[in-house]
């Protein structure tokens, strides 16, 4: 399991700040299938489930919010 200070969550923080897997895979440099297993993966970590997908992008849950909330600073 990779400790949450990795890569995942500065992928997670760019999904929310975009609104869109594939915004947010062009401004990382990584593709967006391996953007979206890394976020899938912390879900199943964290027992949450993190943003609400759907045809236009993404929302954030209530988890997401707070784990947002908590740690842009600590990403920036």
């Amino acid at each position: 399991m990779e400790p949450l200070a990795s890569p995942r969550l500065r992928y997670f923080v760019e999904i929310a700040r975009l609104g869109s897997f594939s915004r947010a895979a062009t401004a990382l440099g990584i593709a967006q299938p391996a953007l979206s297993r890394h976020v899938r993966a912390m879900e199943r970590e964290l027992g949450v489930q993190l943003l609400h997908r759907n045809g236009r992008g993404v929302l954030l849950t209530d988890a997401g919010r707070l784990l947002l909330a908590r740690t842009a600073g600590i990403v920036r």
